[in-house]
């Protein structure tokens, strides 16, 4: 920064009353300036204290909250929940958010240089869950002045409830059809066994089918035609709900394993589309907003009703109060239902389950 302004290392030290020697010490980032010094040079060069002299998080405080394979390392997402700080990388499909912090991994555990004052980081609310829908909320809530600073990460529907028992999630939504007794969503959410009560709340349904290349070429209609020879399948992890439909679909053919079925795996609705943009595959199971965002071609086979689930006295923060206004008002509604969504139900108290 000093460099950036011009200013020689001499100078500077001169004006701070301290040696050279001394400033390219602290500089290099062998030398930590007593706080009065540190003010001065903040001063001096037009900034603050915080700018120039982020604070690694202990070890000991940070929680890190990643997919299978996730590096603990790079671009981090904070959030403040049950009294200790969670750690979220932000990888390729949340490169336009802005960072909290930089993370690096070494001997003792990660260590988090903040890029965000931690006050404000504090306030950030996570929305976990596959459902662009939770982008489009979390983008209209960040658009308009109020509290909390709202953070959308894609996972999968039984990855979010873990992490929400975990408490490492505000809010985890879900789409997962029991077939036991056709209730959708919430026998998963009564498994997970949350360490306390949860409100569930409808964000809205959705239509998910099989995505195609244009104009279907493949003539693809059902589970049965997924067993034809060459035919290459974008398949989602164990515990999503598109990878549920997936297993229902190919049942009375046989399963994944057993029917030998290729193809490259997808770990959200957009990477199944994009599998099949992209020609590394003839079909998949997804959402038809993710089929006509690339023009793909859909097949639908089931609708679902895609739910939230938040802790039940989160409902007194007012970060959640505002988040379920913004979800009930006319404009997020007509939102949703422009990226194909039915807000019949948006916005629907659909149960309270006991921890």
């Amino acid at each position: 920064m000093r460099e950036h302004r011009g200013i020689p290392q001499t100078a500077l030290a001169s004006q701070l009353g301290i040696s050279r020697q001394s400033l390219h010490a602290i500089e290099a980032g062998r030398a930590i300036p007593g706080v009065d010094v540190a003010v001065r040079i903040a001063h001096a060069l037009g900034t603050t204290v915080e700018n120039l002299f982020p604070i690694a998080l202990p070890t000991t405080t940070v929680d890190f909250d990643g997919p299978a394979g996730a590096r603990a390392s790079g671009r981090m997402a904070l959030a403040l929940l049950a009294e200790r700080w969670v750690a979220y990388p932000l990888g390729y499909d949340a490169a336009h958010v802005s960072a909290d912090a930089v993370g690096t991994t070494g001997p003792d555990g990660l260590r988090l240089e903040h890029v965000r004052d931690p006050r404000e980081s504090a306030h950030n609310v996570i929305l976990m869950g596959c459902a662009t829908g939770l982008g489009v909320l979390a983008d209209r809530l960040n658009a308009t002045t109020g509290t909390g600073r709202f953070i959308w990460m894609g996972r999968s529907s039984i990855s979010s409830l873990q992490s929400l028992a975990a408490e490492r999630t505000h809010a985890a939504g879900v789409h997962l059809l029991d077939e036991a007794t056709g209730i959708a969503n919430l026998p998963d959410i009564r498994q997970s066994r949350c360490a306390s009560p949860v409100t569930v709340i409808a964000l809205g349904a959705w239509e998910a089918g099989f995505v195609t290349a244009p104009g279907n070429p493949r003539g693809i209609r059902s589970g049965t035609d997924l067993i034809r020879p060459g035919m290459r399948i974008a398949i989602r992890e164990v515990g999503s709900g598109a990878r549920r439909l997936l297993d229902r679909e190919l049942r009375p053919s046989g399963t994944l394993s057993t029917l030998n079925i290729d193809g490259p795996a997808a770990s959200s609705h957009r990477d199944v589309a994009h599998a099949i943009a992209m020609g590394a595959a003839d079909t998949g199971v997804a959402t038809r907003d993710a089929a006509e965002a690339s023009g793909l071609g859909f097949v639908p086979i089931a609708t679902e009703r895609y739910d939230i689930v938040l802790p039940t006295t989160s409902l007194a923060d007012p970060r959640i109060a505002r988040l379920l206004d913004t979800l009930t008002g006319l404009a997020c509604r007509r939102d949703l239902q422009a990226l194909g969504y039915d807000t019949t139900e948006t916005g629907r108290h659909v149960a309270d389950i006991a921890a």
